[in-house]
């Protein structure tokens, strides 16, 4: 018996000091030789406590009690242990039966007051913290419980004074210290929270809990860098659980780290850690990555976990609409608007569903109530100032005068920022391109010539690469230039400083108010020369973007100038360079050659189509009979869209049988291969096609466009005349008709234009790469002159 007792004791001293897999070695040989060792039960109790397994720690724990059921530590363990599982009331009894044995054990006071408070019965759980502190004055412990405690009860301030005091009693203790970090960030005193967070790293910098705790609280503060490197120490360190990948994963996301927060965050489920906020982030990412489908389960999971979580509602609507799930996106929208009519985001995502449907009349008032509800937003504007070019018959000066009042607004948010000085005699001309797109998308088609002829014995390329996910293109244009940086992870000002010490002296901006923009950047002023081009189809309105780039037909010399805050600098015969995606198939005999009928076609998105449009497609197919009338967009996925849309014709006599619409296809080849059943491409207007137009060129495909009075609806008439085909360049709307009407009767000419297509535009300015990149260079050159910038450039 002796004998078991020594060995007890000694275990009992390992234990204390931490030498755990002796202490169980040592229990077990206890009980090997006598099971009924109320201490060896005990003390293996502990030992799962310590582990987490409170299952196995409450079965010894009651053991033990069973064993010598009138040791109150015993059965304050077990209460211990009922408390940690959420089983108040065996909790409470166990603390009580202790109290009873021992009336003056702080021990139990502390567990009973711990009980009591999880049971919301303030005072008497106060008052028995109180009672443990009189008989013990020198219990760290205790007080900091009755911190704990009075912080439950809202009463932070007396909170942080009794954390003090557990701390003054234990000044090496790195629980007290983190109790003192957090009860400080709960009361809002986030400097002195961090500080206590730093403390307690320093006291043992290999508490992961302590740096997870400070991550997550720089995420809350948005120091997210910060947030990082403390976040990486709390993961590399044993005991991570899951909210510390979903921390680091948030801290990785925003700051812009995509693929490598989506990792975490897989790794964070992987844990067992799931919550309705992590599926929505995943969702975001997957969503960014242009990853529809994943994005739409994570999302719906989110709503699933929180249905009653608006943002994740009107998240799925966006991720569905992206698909061209334009149905199933409303019902998220209107879903929101009706749980939250005062949600910026579900008006501003319905603005862009039904500029989608052609119906950017409609759209405007969500836009517009969106930016009432949140006047900071960045998105709202931009798609509001693009959905005016969608819509026919609007005055061009009514559209700049909203995109001059936005420019103003903007400058006065985030003025310039910098100053340069003269650069270096005889140094090379550093001309920069920020976009979003420099990826598998339609700017690469006219970007790509640009990046791979320019002259590098008188200008050097920098292309800032803001795509969320690069791709084989982005490789290629990171070979191409002179310096390639990817910089989606950069927020606006750190950018525009990024650029500045990059001392670039002409930066293009190649997407105005179309998604992802950096307008923001540029309203910092990082170059001492700003320039727009290719992306978007009017004036930025922002008045530190000094020229925009053009055409002589875009945008004839003293008809547009008025209509833009920028100077107009004309590319010579073509401000376009088009470049073929290399598996585009080749063309195919005139489909109706075989059919018996015209069909005609347009491939646009929807956004640039119109009731007015639809109505002069529908006298065409009126005017040729058997003729038919091909679509193709993303949004006409939707089967909702693709019955709204037929109804426009079907009341005006065209039967469904003439009519044939498709979405989205997921391969270019597939997408082009469309072209193969066109016989005549037909422009969208106001808003002209760009890709479109070349691809369906390429294809074979003659275009029938119509010129408007501004380069939204002129960018046709720019190409066509390119590539030699005025003749298909009307007018009027009566002139759009009578051109396709006639072009269709003409076979012989179809088939000749078709079989000749490639061979005019190869040797074409839109086609002929060093033609155009000559023109292009002669523009940069003519920006020099104007701006004055040969002499001049960045400094830090």
């Amino acid at each position: 018996m002796n004998n078991i007792l020594t060995k007890l004791e000694e275990a009992t001293q390992k234990f204390h000091a931490g030498q755990l897999n002796d202490v169980e070695d040592a229990c077990r040989e206890i009980l090997g030789n006598d099971e009924r060792c109320a201490g060896a039960w005990h003390l293996m109790g502990k030992m799962a406590a310590l582990q987490g397994d409170w299952e196995t720690a409450g079965e010894f724990a009651s053991v033990a009690c069973d064993l010598d059921s009138q040791n109150a530590e015993f059965l304050c363990d077990l209460g211990e242990v009922f408390l940690r599982k959420r089983e108040l009331e065996p909790a409470e009894e166990q603390a009580r039966r202790a109290l009873e044995l021992a009336p003056d054990s702080p021990e139990g006071l502390v567990l009973l007051g711990r009980v009591l408070a999880e049971m919301d019965e303030k005072t008497a759980a106060l008052g028995a913290f109180q009672d443990a502190l009189r008989l013990r004055k020198d219990y760290a412990e205790g007080f900091s419980q009755y911190a704990l405690a009075l912080q439950k009860f809202e009463r932070g301030k007396d909170a942080i004074s009794q954390i003090r005091k557990a701390c003054s009693l234990e000044p090496d203790s790195v629980e007290f210290q983190t109790n003192l970090a957090m009860l400080l960030e709960q009361n809002a005193r986030y400097v002195d929270a961090l500080a206590a967070y730093g403390k307690a790293a320093r006291m043992n910098p290999n508490v992961g809990f302590v740096w997870f705790r400070q991550g997550k609280l720089l995420n809350g503060l948005k120091r997210y860098a910060e947030s990082i490197l403390a976040l990486e120490k709390a993961i590399s360190l044993p005991g991570q659980l899951g909210d510390y990948y979903y921390e680091y994963g948030l801290a990785l996301h925003m700051s812009k780290r995509f693929q490598e927060a989506l990792v975490h965050y897989e790794k964070a489920l992987s844990m067992g850690y799931e919550t309705a906020a992590l599926h929505c982030n995943r969702g975001v990412i997957y969503k960014d990555l242009r990853k529809g489908g994943d994005s739409i389960m994570a999302f719906h999971k989110a709503v699933t976990m929180d249905p009653s979580n608006v943002s994740y509602l009107n998240n799925l609507g966006a991720a569905a609409l992206e698909l061209g799930l334009n149905s199933e996106a409303l019902e998220c929208f209107e879903q929101a608007v009706e749980k939250n009519p005062k949600l910026p985001t579900a008006r501003n995502n319905i603005g862009n569903l039904l500029k989608d449907r052609a119906r950017g009349m409609d759209a405007l008032p969500q836009y517009r109530k969106s930016m009432e509800l949140n006047p900071d937003d960045r998105d709202a504007p931009s798609n509001y100032l693009l959905c005016h070019m969608y819509i026919p018959d609007i005055d061009p000066k009514l559209v700049f005068e909203e995109h001059k009042k936005w420019g103003i607004s903007t400058s006065k948010k985030f003025p310039p920022a910098f100053k340069f000085k003269p650069r270096v005699a005889g140094a090379k001309t550093r001309v920069g391109f920020l976009s979003a797109d420099l990826c598998h998308h339609p700017v690469a088609h006219f970007i790509e010539p640009i990046f791979r002829g320019y002259d590098r014995e008188h200008f050097e390329v920098v292309a800032y690469g803001d795509q969320r996910k690069s791709d084989e293109f982005s490789a290629r244009f990171a070979k191409h230039v002179d310096l390639w940086r990817e910089t989606s992870s950069y927020d606006d000002r750190a950018l525009a400083k990024v650029i500045h010490e990059d001392r670039v002296d002409i930066l293009f901006e190649l997407a105005g108010h179309t998604a992802y923009n950096r307008l923001g950047v540029f309203a910092f002023k990082p170059a001492p020369v700003q320039v727009s081009y290719l992306g978007y189809p009017g004036t930025t309105g922002l008045p530190t973007i000094d020229y925009r780039l053009t055409d002589s037909f875009a945008d004839p010399k003293g008809t547009t100038e008025h209509l833009h805050t920028e100077k107009l600098i004309r590319v010579p015969e073509c401000a376009w360079c088009f470049e073929p995606d290399a598996s585009a198939p080749e063309v195919q005999p005139l489909p109706a050659l075989q059919n018996g009928y015209v069909t005609f076609g347009c491939f646009n998105n929807m956004a640039k189509l119109n009731p007015a449009l639809f109505e002069t497609w529908a006298d065409i197919l009126l005017r040729v009979p058997g003729s038919h009338l091909r679509l193709k967009a993303r949004t006409l996925t939707d089967d909702g869209v693709r019955k709204e849309l037929m109804s426009y014709f079907t009341a005006r006599g065209i039967e469904e049988g003439r009519l044939d619409f498709f979405g989205h296809t997921r391969k270019t080849i597939e997408h082009l291969s469309h072209y193969h059943s066109v016989d005549i491409a037909l422009d969208s207007f106001p808003y002209h096609g760009t890709t479109t137009t070349c691809e369906a060129m390429w294809m074979g495909c003659p275009v029938i466009t119509r010129a408007g009075k501004s380069h939204v609806s002129r960018v046709g008439v720019s190409l066509l005349n390119a590539v030699g085909l005025q003749e298909f360049i009307a007018e009027t709307r009566e002139e759009y008709i009578e051109k396709a009407v006639t072009l269709s009767a003409q076979t012989e000419r179809l088939q000749e234009l078709r079989s000749a297509m490639r061979g005019r535009l190869l040797p074409s300015v839109l086609m002929d790469e060093k033609r155009f990149v000559h023109g292009f260079e002669t523009a940069l050159r003519e920006i020099a002159n104007r701006s004055g910038i040969g002499p001049l450039n960045a400094s830090s």
